[in-house]
């Protein structure tokens, strides 16, 4: 078996068959057609009849398609048969068949670039390339991705790329009120049909916040007092902010006291943490010596980063003192009093200071009037210490503290009236509470 030459798709192949020596008659011999690849040959089982001059020449067509293919080949392979012996080293033949098909064009790839930002209420852009430019419009496939709360419409979507080769993508974004970080918005290449992604696969534009902060709000700083003590123990205070800092706040404060009950009295500082508030302890000394109830106080003083309260800007601790009074001298005690707001027969609170009996040489004892939930000159007035005198026999006199009337609905209020510095009398009952009753 022997091959012509090699044939172009379309082509027919062809093999001679030589019978050596040649047959006295006619021969007829068995052979196989096969091809590799897929060129429409007829393949299988054939017979080719060898005439008498010892060779024939058989034909194979093959089909001529639109499909590029890899380059294949027709063979034909001499069997076995009656009359004849087979060649061995010349019982098949091969005839190559080229594919005359061009290839299919490459597919686009398609990347992302080009974005551009801008203030919130402007539109992101994004441009999408394919290199080559398609054929036809190209169906890409891209997802929109945001950062921040700008409105943008996410999720999936497709963008229709032209033959030009490139296509804008427009994301929308929405511009509001709020003061808010800046964002984002994101354009990812998904894969899809007809096209391969390269890179940039992603790309990212800023979306910028446009509105004010808000104005900073200083905290306003009070001060509640906690419940009387005895001399000895802590008297505490909170020291609250309003509302409370974004981070640790100094307050200055000054700690005062009404007595001798060894507080550390001064300027010191407080800080407030975020939760809004903290403790102030003023510690006192218990001593032996018979003396006044006091009261230790703490102010809040200005500073840097807050507003002082201007109704809680101080607040009093009452001191109990726990030591008995020297033998034989009287005590001397101070009654709460309540009085009408603008009562124009009595505008005064009126504290009945007794002794326990009558002394017989002169009592002396100071008072003076601190504040409660009045406030001075508003409410009442009274500033300064007093001195109030028992004659010897004297059991009763009365303390007069001026009321004055406004017109605020503010409900009751109330005052402390203070005995300090008794002599010839101890102090048994040295703190009275004032009720101004409001007539609003």
């Amino acid at each position: 078996m022997a091959a012509g030459g090699g044939v172009t798709e379309g082509g027919a192949a062809s093999f001679t068959v030589s019978a050596s020596p040649a047959p006295a008659a006619d021969l007829t011999v068995n052979v196989t057609v096969s091809q590799d690849g897929d060129f429409g040959a007829a393949t299988g089982s054939r017979t080719v009849t060898v005439p008498t001059s010892g060779s024939a020449t058989l034909t194979v067509a093959t089909t001529d398609d639109e499909a590029d293919e890899p380059d294949g080949s027709v063979s034909v392979a001499v069997d076995a048969g009656d009359g004849y012996t087979v060649s061995a080293g010349q019982g098949a033949a091969s005839v190559s068949v080229a594919d005359d098909d061009d290839p299919p064009p490459a597919a686009p790839e398609v990347s992302v670039s080009g974005s551009a930002g801008g203030a919130e209420g402007q539109d992101a852009t994004f441009t999408l390339s394919a290199t080559p430019a398609p054929a036809a419009p190209l169906t890409v496939n891209v997802t929109v991705t945001a950062g921040g709360d700008y409105g943008v419409s996410t999720g999936s979507r497709t963008v229709t790329v032209p033959t030009s080769g490139s296509a804008t993508v427009t994301v929308s974004t929405s511009d509001d009120g709020a003061d808010e970080p800046d964002g984002s918005v994101t354009l990812t290449l998904n894969a899809g049909d007809g096209y391969t992604v390269g890179q940039p696969a992603t790309e990212t534009a800023s979306v910028l916040d446009n509105d004010p902060a808000p104005l900073a709000v200083e905290p306003e700083v009070s001060v509640t007092a906690g419940p009387g003590i005895t001399e000895g123990g802590d008297a505490g205070f909170t020291v609250t902010a309003d509302p409370a800092p974004t981070a640790d706040l100094t307050v200055s404060v000054t700690v005062s006291q009404d007595g001798d009950f060894g507080a550390a009295t001064g300027s010191r500082t407080v800080t407030v943490p975020t939760s809004g508030s903290a403790t102030v302890t003023v510690a006192t000394t218990d001593d032996e010596a018979d003396e006044p109830d006091g009261s230790v106080s703490v102010a809040v003083e200005a500073g840097d980063g807050y507003t002082v309260s201007s109704s809680h800007s101080t607040a009093t601790v009452g001191v109990s003192d726990d030591d008995p009074p020297p033998a034989g001298l009287p005590e001397v005690s101070v009654a709460d009093a309540s009085v009408a707001e603008g009562d124009p027969h009595r505008p005064y609170l009126a504290f009945a200071v007794t002794l326990s009996e009558p002394a017989d040489r002169r009592v002396t004892v100071r008072w003076e009037v601190r504040p409660g939930t009045a406030a001075l000159l508003r409410d009442y007035h009274s500033r300064g210490s007093y001195r109030l005198v028992f004659q010897p026999g004297q059991t009763a006199l009365t303390v007069w503290v001026r009321v004055l009337d406004d017109t605020a609905r503010e409900g009751d209020e109330t005052v402390q009236l203070a005995l300090t510095r008794a002599v010839g009398a101890t102090i048994a009952h040295g703190t009275a509470t004032g009720t101004i009753i409001d007539n609003d």
